[in-house]
Protein backbone atom coordinates (compact mmCIF):
# COMPACT_ATOMS: atom_id res chain seq x y z
CA UNK A 1 0.00 0.00 0.00
CA UNK A 2 1.38 3.30 -0.66
CA UNK A 3 -0.02 7.04 -1.13
CA UNK A 4 -1.06 8.26 -4.58
CA UNK A 5 1.25 10.76 -5.94
CA UNK A 6 0.30 14.08 -7.59
CA UNK A 7 -0.37 12.95 -10.87
CA UNK A 8 -3.12 9.79 -10.09
CA UNK A 9 -4.91 12.23 -7.06
CA UNK A 10 -6.32 15.05 -9.58
CA UNK A 11 -7.37 12.00 -11.81
CA UNK A 12 -9.98 10.79 -8.90
CA UNK A 13 -11.41 14.66 -8.12
CA UNK A 14 -13.52 16.79 -9.70
CA UNK A 15 -14.87 20.51 -8.41
CA UNK A 16 -11.35 21.67 -7.99
CA UNK A 17 -11.55 25.43 -7.21
CA UNK A 18 -7.08 26.06 -8.23
CA UNK A 19 -5.33 22.96 -8.60
CA UNK A 20 -1.82 24.75 -8.75
CA UNK A 21 -2.71 25.75 -5.36
CA UNK A 22 -4.27 22.76 -4.09
CA UNK A 23 -2.13 19.97 -5.01
CA UNK A 24 0.90 18.52 -3.10
CA UNK A 25 3.21 15.73 -3.84
CA UNK A 26 1.26 12.84 -1.87
CA UNK A 27 -2.03 14.87 -0.60
CA UNK A 28 -4.71 17.95 -2.11
CA UNK A 29 -6.51 20.40 -0.12
CA UNK A 30 -9.65 20.38 0.31
CA UNK A 31 -11.72 23.72 0.35
CA UNK A 32 -15.32 24.53 1.75
CA UNK A 33 -18.14 25.10 0.15
CA UNK A 34 -20.86 24.97 2.76
CA UNK A 35 -20.81 24.83 6.93
CA UNK A 36 -24.06 23.64 9.07
CA UNK A 37 -24.81 24.38 12.28
CA UNK A 38 -26.53 20.93 14.31
CA UNK A 39 -29.63 21.62 15.88
CA UNK A 40 -31.73 18.69 16.84
CA UNK A 41 -29.32 15.32 18.49
CA UNK A 42 -29.61 12.12 16.33
CA UNK A 43 -29.31 8.71 17.57
CA UNK A 44 -27.06 5.55 17.73
CA UNK A 45 -28.28 1.66 18.99
CA UNK A 46 -26.08 -1.44 18.51
CA UNK A 47 -27.98 -2.70 15.83
CA UNK A 48 -28.56 0.00 13.25
CA UNK A 49 -32.26 0.18 13.30
CA UNK A 50 -32.69 3.19 15.42
CA UNK A 51 -29.97 5.03 13.98
CA UNK A 52 -31.04 8.66 13.08
CA UNK A 53 -28.40 11.46 11.48
CA UNK A 54 -27.91 14.56 13.75
CA UNK A 55 -30.25 17.31 11.72
CA UNK A 56 -28.55 20.64 11.19
CA UNK A 57 -29.16 23.76 9.13
CA UNK A 58 -27.03 25.92 6.84
CA UNK A 59 -24.81 28.76 8.42
CA UNK A 60 -25.31 31.95 5.99
CA UNK A 61 -22.30 33.54 4.91
CA UNK A 62 -21.95 36.79 5.46
CA UNK A 63 -20.68 38.92 2.14
CA UNK A 64 -20.10 42.78 1.82
CA UNK A 65 -21.32 44.26 -1.58
CA UNK A 66 -18.54 44.04 -4.25
CA UNK A 67 -16.91 41.12 -2.29
CA UNK A 68 -16.45 37.52 -4.41
CA UNK A 69 -16.56 35.56 -1.04
CA UNK A 70 -17.89 35.89 2.11
CA UNK A 71 -17.37 35.09 5.85
CA UNK A 72 -18.40 32.11 7.93
CA UNK A 73 -18.34 34.24 11.46
CA UNK A 74 -18.36 30.56 13.83
CA UNK A 75 -19.08 31.34 17.27
CA UNK A 76 -18.42 28.44 19.72
CA UNK A 77 -19.84 25.09 19.44
CA UNK A 78 -19.81 22.04 17.11
CA UNK A 79 -20.52 22.34 13.15
CA UNK A 80 -20.32 20.31 9.88
CA UNK A 81 -17.73 21.27 6.76
CA UNK A 82 -19.17 20.58 3.50
CA UNK A 83 -16.14 20.20 0.64
CA UNK A 84 -16.51 21.67 -2.59
CA UNK A 85 -14.01 19.09 -3.99
CA UNK A 86 -15.65 15.50 -4.79
CA UNK A 87 -14.22 12.15 -5.51
CA UNK A 88 -15.10 9.93 -8.47
CA UNK A 89 -13.69 6.57 -9.82
CA UNK A 90 -12.16 5.34 -6.72
CA UNK A 91 -12.02 1.47 -7.05
CA UNK A 92 -8.94 0.56 -5.12
CA UNK A 93 -7.88 3.32 -2.97
CA UNK A 94 -9.19 4.32 0.46
CA UNK A 95 -10.04 7.94 0.71
CA UNK A 96 -8.04 9.70 4.39
CA UNK A 97 -9.03 13.17 5.31
CA UNK A 98 -7.04 14.86 7.89
CA UNK A 99 -7.44 18.80 9.21
CA UNK A 100 -5.54 21.11 7.39
CA UNK A 101 -2.69 22.55 9.65
CA UNK A 102 -4.43 26.05 9.27
CA UNK A 103 -7.24 25.10 10.80
CA UNK A 104 -5.05 23.45 13.99
CA UNK A 105 -3.37 27.06 14.42
CA UNK A 106 -7.07 28.89 14.24
CA UNK A 107 -8.37 27.07 17.50
CA UNK A 108 -10.17 25.15 15.61
CA UNK A 109 -10.26 21.00 16.19
CA UNK A 110 -11.56 18.34 13.98
CA UNK A 111 -10.23 14.22 13.75
CA UNK A 112 -9.32 12.72 10.47
CA UNK A 113 -11.40 10.54 8.64
CA UNK A 114 -11.06 7.09 6.75
CA UNK A 115 -13.54 6.68 3.49
CA UNK A 116 -13.73 3.24 2.18
CA UNK A 117 -16.02 3.50 -0.55
CA UNK A 118 -16.38 7.90 -1.41
CA UNK A 119 -18.01 7.67 -5.16
CA UNK A 120 -21.06 10.09 -5.10
CA UNK A 121 -20.62 11.09 -1.21
CA UNK A 122 -19.79 14.78 -0.45
CA UNK A 123 -16.74 15.06 1.70
CA UNK A 124 -17.72 16.21 4.98
CA UNK A 125 -15.85 17.20 8.53
CA UNK A 126 -16.95 18.00 11.50
CA UNK A 127 -15.33 21.28 13.01
CA UNK A 128 -15.28 21.93 17.54
CA UNK A 129 -14.68 25.58 17.80
CA UNK A 130 -13.29 27.26 20.56
CA UNK A 131 -14.84 29.69 22.61
CA UNK A 132 -12.95 32.79 20.94
CA UNK A 133 -14.90 31.86 17.85
CA UNK A 134 -13.03 31.37 13.81
CA UNK A 135 -14.18 33.14 10.98
CA UNK A 136 -13.79 30.88 7.75
CA UNK A 137 -13.62 32.03 4.66
CA UNK A 138 -15.48 31.00 1.33
CA UNK A 139 -13.36 28.29 -0.37
CA UNK A 140 -10.87 27.85 2.24
CA UNK A 141 -8.42 25.09 2.29
CA UNK A 142 -9.22 23.54 5.60
CA UNK A 143 -8.59 19.77 4.95
CA UNK A 144 -6.55 17.54 3.21
CA UNK A 145 -6.84 14.10 1.57
CA UNK A 146 -4.74 11.83 1.01
CA UNK A 147 -5.63 8.31 -1.09
CA UNK A 148 -4.08 5.34 0.10
CA UNK A 149 -4.21 2.50 -2.63
CA UNK A 150 -5.25 -1.07 -1.53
Amino acid sequence: MNFLGDNELTDHLESIIHEETQLHDYHFDLTVTQIHRFTMAGALDFGGSEFKSAETEVVELQKNSGDDYGWWHLSEGTYQATMNETLADIEDATAIVVPHSHLHQAGVTSSTSIIPNPDDEPITMNLQVPSVGCNIKENARIASLYLLSN
